[in-house]
């Protein structure tokens, strides 16, 4: 699987592309240990602190990852980079609106496809995060980390490649800006009732209502998104979805 290396220059930027292509061929699968650097090494016919620059680069790409004291393996999401976007360092007060808007367009059509192609397992899974997300309520506790699950399962039940890696990207995202903008119960329960009724209609295969769902929550999420902006009296730029109906 692994081949000795001939070329007479960047010789770790050919081992790193070699490592790539054998997990893009499935040769090497997430989370996958990789031979240790003495073995890979000898595998490559190169020396040690070659492999320690192949290493390096794959690392930086997230392609794969060190865990201390157990050794190198490939990565769970291959590729996948924290924060691609950089929306990290976007100073902008209207970020969490703006995201919300980028779900408009990506999520109901989501939700669509998904309730065409989901499986029973995928349905059973999803029940499975609204009763976590329920127990939260029940338990006075608030926190994002169901809910977004709920919008990735949706993603993996479309059975797209691209889709499952895009949808993520913008959950990550809101996990991070969450602290700005805190629920409250109340605000808890009505999106947990919100995504009851897309759960419904993707369990029943209607596309076209469970498409609908989203829109109505996402809708509901930015006016809730929109009054603590308002309550905090920071200006905005964006109109309120009911002054563009």
């Amino acid at each position: 699987m692994y081949r000795r290396v001939n070329g007479k220059t960047h010789l770790s930027r050919e081992i790193a592309d070699h490592i790539k292509d054998l997990i893009r061929r499935k040769k090497l699968n997430p989370g996958e240990k990789l031979p240790n650097e003495i073995e890979l090494a000898q595998l490559f016919g190169v020396s040690r602190p070659t492999i320690r620059e192949a290493i390096k680069t794959l690392v930086s790409q997230n392609i794969i990852e060190i865990v201390r004291g157990k050794g190198t393996y490939v990565s769970r999401t291959p590729g996948l980079q924290e924060d691609p976007l950089g929306l990290e360092f976007l100073m902008d007060e209207n970020l969490q609106l703006a995201l919300i808007e980028v779900r408009l367009i990506v999520e109901p059509p989501v939700a669509k496809l998904a309730a065409e192609r989901r499986t029973p397992e995928d349905i059973a899974h999803i029940e499975d995060i609204l009763a976590r997300m329920e127990q939260e309520i029940r338990d006075g506790q608030i926190g994002l980390v169901p809910e977004m699950e709920f919008h990735r399962s949706l993603a993996e039940a479309t059975r797209n490649p691209v889709i499952m890696r895009l949808v993520p990207l913008i959950t990550d995202a809101i996990r991070k800006i969450y602290g700005e903008a805190p629920r409250t119960l109340e605000e808890h329960r009505e999106a947990l009732e919100e995504h009851r009724d897309i759960l419904s209609h993707i369990r029943e295969g209607h596309g076209e209502k469970a498409g609908q769902a989203m829109k109505h929550h996402l809708e509901k999420s930015y006016r809730r998104t929109q009054r603590k902006q308002w309550a905090k009296t920071i200006p905005h730029a964006f109109p309120s979805r009911e002054e563009t109906q």
